[in-house]
């Protein structure tokens, strides 16, 4: 009789347990990297390029002006590709004009509101690693 009490008590200890490791909350899963591509190499982010342009409201668009031989095209946050240690400021007469330098590994979303080949362009660097948003501005 006490072999079966022990087999009994061993049982209910084995199911309590089961149940408590069961229902425990599971740990939350580190955050996902995702990899983007750019002229065969591959970069880790914390962003896909679709995830950054809805976070920054960076929607890509292009539209066309004037006729003929005088029609000319705007475009707003065409993706450039990724830099490396990124400068902030306007290159101005052989050197970085204001600004500063960044470090690590940014997508560049270029707007050229003046149309293409202008010397006028708005810059949006995003930190591949953070996220963190930087704009600069070329004239």
């Amino acid at each position: 009789m006490p072999h079966k009490i022990q087999k009994f008590a061993l049982l209910i200890v084995l199911t309590i347990t089961t149940i408590l490791v069961v229902s425990a909350p599971a740990k939350a899963q580190a955050a996902k990297w995702h990899h983007i591509t750019f002229q065969g190499k591959t970069y880790r982010s914390k962003y896909t390029i679709k995830q950054m342009r809805k976070k920054y409201h960076l929607k890509y668009r292009k539209t066309y002006h004037g006729h003929g031989v005088l029609r000319y095209s705007t475009t707003f946050n065409a993706f450039e590709g990724i830099l490396h240690n990124a400068h902030t400021g306007h290159w101005e007469s052989g050197r970085w004009q204001s600004g500063r330098k960044i470090k690590g590994y940014y997508a560049q979303f270029v707007s050229q509101p003046t149309g293409d080949g202008s010397i006028v362009d708005y810059s949006s660097l995003i930190n591949l690693k953070t996220g963190h948003l930087y704009k600069s501005h070329n004239n």
